[in-house]
């Protein structure tokens, strides 16, 4: 009668086949660093790229980067080929105003509504349409404003102290109209010229009354930021979506790493690892791996955003003409160093995090508790990130500099400094030599945790026994 063999859970588990990496590096081949490192790369680099979470995400996000860089363009557009008028009647009780006759009046309005450009282009009529009309003609024409077929009637009269008054009726809420500010606007400039011819002033002396005095800002700060307004605003879009994209690869990608160590570790795929490579190879390719998997993903949405907005100004100028106004973003100049700077912060950042995302793998049993034992690394980054939406209004404050050199903090926080405000070249260089002293000696606590816990499967350590690992060679 045979025996039946009764095989465990355990050693059906190491029985398994081993993995593509197993295979590649062959056996006893530990002392060839390079080679490893390099097939663990290729492997994690491969195995990344050709998941299907990886290709959806990265195709909709780069579609939502060609959306959000036509945005600018498509508002000019509406903006521009919009036959809409607010049609505008006035109605003139008060006699000449200043001096000036009804067609005067007239024309004085209209250039101070719609620019005294407007109405010479055919390519776009002038936002308000205006007419005068007579005063027996009230009634009719605020009936035309409560059915909405008139927008806007305004009457002008006198007081019994001469002064212009002027009346508004519209069918609109006047809290949310937008004609209530501009209209109010041309009629504090009437009743000004008016009272002032009232007043035996001419026109000119008018002006020159109220004309604007010479008044200089001179800053004597050590640093100038000469950039443009449109330079900041794009250069504070990009840093916003810039913080938010480094935080969100770094936390995805980091916590690729451990889980990829804590899957390998619970399949114990990893004791057959570590017979064909040392624990530090294993750790420093599975870095670099997912490490460049997430740099190709950030490498295109920097390209693809950068090249559809360069590819703004020429679309507007197709449709639009040169004089197309409106919103303008410059994503040239100090913009582009900002997505340069976005590329380097994400690389430093990804792996001062991963050397100890890949540790704390390590020392889990089980894949279900890496989002526990990863949880204070998140917290960790996350007050930088945190910060970082308040540094806007203060960039040059104390505690923002103090923050923006710590290396856990500094990819998010530096690159919003670099945005709003002048940042000199030595301290991004500053930065960038704190964060790779910081990631040399991470790496080095990182690969002794690392070596001791892949093969642990006992219970967890504490910090005095993580401390003592940490402090073997």
């Amino acid at each position: 009668m045979s025996k039946k063999t009764v095989v465990t859970p355990e050693q059906r588990t190491q029985q398994q086949e081993p993995s593509p990496v197993a295979v590649g590096l062959g056996r006893y081949d530990q002392q060839n660093t390079p080679r490893n490192i390099g097939l663990i790369i290729a492997h994690e680099y491969k195995k990344r790229l050709t998941q299907r979470s990886f290709i959806i995400s990265t195709i909709v996000i780069l579609i939502l980067i060609i959306i959000g860089s036509f945005i600018p363009t498509i508002v000019k557009y509406i903006s521009a080929t919009s036959t809409a008028q607010t049609k505008m009647v006035v109605v003139n009780n008060a006699g000449p105003i200043a001096g000036m006759n009804n067609d005067a009046l007239l024309s004085y309005i209209n250039t101070n509504l719609n620019g005294p450009t407007q109405g010479q282009s055919t390519s776009s009529p002038p936002p308000y349409s205006i007419q005068l009309a007579s005063a027996d003609s009230i009634s009719s024409l605020q009936s035309q404003v409560k059915n909405g077929s008139l927008s806007i009637l305004l009457v002008l009269d006198r007081s019994a102290n001469q002064d212009v008054q002027f009346t508004y009726y519209t069918n609109a809420n006047p809290n949310s109209d937008p004609n209530v500010s501009n209209v109010q606007t041309v009629a504090g400039q009437l009743s000004l010229l008016d009272r002032s011819s009232r007043l035996g002033l001419t026109p000119g002396q008018t002006s020159k009354l109220f004309a604007q005095p010479q008044f200089s800002v001179v800053s004597v700060g050590q640093a100038q930021n000469k950039r443009s307004t449109s330079e900041l605003v794009s250069g504070i879009i990009l840093a916003y979506v810039g913080f938010i994209l480094i935080f969100m690869a770094v936390l995805l990608y980091g916590n690729g790493v451990a889980t990829g160590v804590a899957e390998e570790k619970g399949s114990r795929i990893m004791e057959i690892l570590v017979n064909a490579a040392t624990p530090y190879q294993l750790m420093a390719g599975k870095i670099l791996g997912i490490g460049a998997a997430g740099l190709t993903q950030m490498t295109a949405f920097v390209v693809v955003g950068i090249s559809m907005l360069l590819l703004q100004n020429p679309i507007q100028a197709a449709l639009l003409g040169s004089s197309t106004g409106g919103l303008n973003l410059d994503i040239t100049g100090s913009s582009i160093t900002i997505l340069l700077l976005l590329l380097l912060y994400f690389i430093l950042g990804f792996l001062l995090y991963a050397t100890l995302y890949a540790a704390l793998g390590a020392l889990v049993k089980r894949q279900d508790e890496v989002q526990n034992a990863v949880q204070p690394l998140t917290w960790l980054f996350m007050v930088g990130y945190i910060a970082s939406f308040f540094i806007v209004s203060a960039p040059d404050a104390t505690w923002v500099k103090v923050i923006s050199y710590i290396p856990f903090w500094t990819p998010t926080t530096m690159l919003v400094r670099a945005a709003v405000s002048y940042v000199a070249w030595w301290e991004i260089a500053l930065t960038v030599v704190l964060m790779i002293v910081a990631i040399f000696i991470c790496t080095i606590i990182a690969a002794r945790i690392y070596r001791f816990g892949v093969l642990m499967y006992g219970q967890r350590p504490g910090l005095g026994q993580l401390i003592k690992l940490a402090r073997m060679k």
